[in-house]
């Protein structure tokens, strides 16, 4: 755990030494619920004197933690069954569902760890995954086994079990099922009731730095990492949260559509809520309209979902959903993921504020590989709407740093650098890719390369301006694409854009645009407005950019932007449709 000492009276400059978020802290309770706990234990010693209340709501059906408890121990004593023992790693490949959820704590109680992986690897790169970490126990959503049931019939030393998606609901009813037809494979249903005459599970003590999750890196800079993360990263992360002032109340809920496949989903959207009794309504659908539709069904007090689906809220078929009804039970609503921008910050929580919420948007920052929160977003003060909050108490500490490492002071803009006691242990079986990302510094500190460019603010807040890598070479300079898009969302014209190089020639800039409600209205019953707004944009850019390469001359329009499986925008996608291009020259 990182010092909290009040460094207020030292100001050297450079905020990893000065720690001025620390400011934020004082006064705020410690509680140490889940210090020294792994998930599985905290989930049980928090909620143990709590069994009828409901821990889950998923298609209508309603889950009590006593309930919850009641399968973890069923799951746990199947996986027994099947020979999966302490230090295992299970494969999970499956949306997020109750018998995921169960399947994560029975994991955590005997001690193995859940690899999970997304539907969106190859057959190859699917087995080859499994095959790293010696997985033989795959659990897979009957939507997703199809696309990989081949291969395991060449490999029969692996069992499947198959997961119908609504098997909780009565929904199950109506669903068609698929067919167990080889000899390693096996419903959920017999998999929950072969561990029926196993003892009960003894219960894996917590031990420091112990595996507890893989998840798996974009494979955007290279192929797809393993991220192993240890229990600390789940609980040292949920304990922060309960030291930091914030409202966590017994009984409320939280919207969860974030796939376990991402950190956030398995650590902040379930391990987190459920740790704390918040009850969690869950909807896997990634569906803008769909989404403002949930919040308005499960009135949640708590929402943490990408920021791509707050979007939704300023869509006009969902303005004409809200009409009328009120939001006034939110009070927490945290965007994540890709960062929003001031002004979608401004658009959505006038939204919100029309309709009754009181809350202003939050947000946070981290990855799988620093923590799944570095900074946060906090309620009792208003960070600038382009910052992302700041270091969480106790787990990290932030810097910019040059390209030699060494510490820019408050406002300049360079390698964000964390850190942090929630970070991974490493990539699996990837000791350079590891030693890589961290980096040591003179007094033996391990920091997390984040790959990430941004400026810390005097009060401590972090502003991240984008990936290192999200940059084009135009005529031999470098330009961040990012900077071209901060420009661009300056007009009162635009809602959200997207730059990227011409599939076709890298020395032009495509600047992809979604027009703001109003001026997209009034290009739709003049379309020779839009040449006319593209016209301003264009000359307004010539000012604001430094360099006349930066300044884009070819522009696509979008009614919105296409959401990619990961929840995030599809970029590829939006960087090769080029069919309406228009050029201003």
């Amino acid at each position: 755990m990182f010092s909290q000492e009040n460094s207020q009276s030292i100001k050297t400059g450079y905020p990893s030494i000065d720690k001025p978020w620390n400011q934020f802290y004082e006064g705020a309770e410690r509680k140490d619920l889940f210090l020294n706990t792994t998930p599985y234990i905290g989930l049980i010693k928090n909620n143990k004197n709590h069994l009828s209340e409901t821990a889950i709501e998923y298609f209508g059906a309603k889950i009590s933690y006593g309930k919850l408890f009641e399968n973890i121990n069923r799951v746990a004593k199947s996986l027994e069954k099947l020979g999966v023992k302490n230090g295992d790693f299970v494969t999970i490949c499956s949306t997020t569902t109750p018998e995921v959820i169960y399947t994560f704590y029975a994991l955590s109680k005997i001690g193995a760890a859940a690899n999970i992986i997304s539907p969106f690897f190859s057959e190859k790169d699917f087995l080859m995954r499994i095959d790293e970490c010696k997985s033989k126990v795959i659990i897979f959503a009957d939507r997703f086994f199809p696309k990989y049931r081949e291969i395991f019939s060449e490999h029969p030393d692996k069992k499947v079990v198959i997961l119908p998606l609504m098997n909780s609901t009565v929904l199950r009813f109506f669903s068609k099922r698929i067919k167990i037809n080889k000899s390693n494979e096996i419903s959920w249903n017999t998999f929950i009731k072969i561990g029926n005459n196993q003892k009960e599970t003894s219960v894996c003590p917590y031990e420091v730095h112990k595996p507890l999750a893989m998840v798996y890196s974009s494979g955007t800079t290279g192929a797809s990492k393993g991220i192993v993360l240890s229990v600390d990263s789940f609980q040292k992360l949920i304990n922060a949260y309960g030291n930091s002032g914030f409202e966590i109340t017994r009984g409320k809920s939280i919207y969860q559509n974030v796939p376990p496949w991402h950190l956030t989903g398995l650590s902040l959207s379930i391990n987190f809520p459920l740790s704390y009794g918040v009850k969690i309504c869950i909807d896997p659908r990634f569906d803008q309209y769909l989404f403002v539709k949930n919040v308005l069904k499960f009135k949640p007090e708590y929402i943490l979902t990408s920021a791509i689906m707050y979007q939704g809220f300023t869509l006009e078929k969902s303005l004409k959903k809200l009409k009328g009804k009120s939001l006034s039970f939110l009070k927490y609503p945290f965007s994540g993921g890709e960062v929003l921008t001031a002004k979608d910050v401004e658009q959505i929580e006038s939204v919100l504020k029309t309709h009754g919420c009181k809350a202003r948007m939050l947000s946070g920052y981290g990855q799988c590989e620093s923590g799944t929160t570095v900074t946060t977003d906090i309620t009792n003060y208003k960070f600038s709407n382009s910052a992302s909050g700041i270091p969480l108490r106790d787990i990290a500490i932030i810097g910019v740093f040059d390209e030699n490492h060494k510490e820019l002071k408050y406002k300049e803009r360079g390698n964000i650098m964390v850190k942090s006691e929630v970070c991974m242990l490493e990539y699996l079986n990837n000791k350079e890719a590891t030693e890589d990302y961290f980096y040591i510094d003179e007094n033996g500190e391990k920091w997390c390369k984040t790959g990430d460019i941004g400026y810390i603010n005097p009060d401590g807040s972090l502003v991240v301006l984008g990936r290192k890598s999200d940059c084009s070479v135009i005529n031999g300079k470098t330009i961040y694409n990012f900077d071209v898009e901060a420009a661009i969302q300056s007009s009162k014209n635009v809602k959200i854009c997207e730059v990227q190089t011409h599939p076709n020639n890298i020395n032009e800039l495509v600047a992809h645009i979604v027009w703001e409600n109003e001026a997209a209205d009034i290009i739709n019953n003049n379309p020779a407005k839009e040449m006319e707004y593209l016209r301003e944009l264009q000359s307004s850019l010539k000012n604001l950019l430094v360099l006349p390469d930066a300044v884009p001359h070819l522009f696509c329009s979008w009614l919105s932007f296409p959401i990619a499986t990961s929840g995030k925008r599809d970029i590829a996608f939006i960087k090769k449709s080029i069919d309406n291009i228009r050029e201003l020259k």
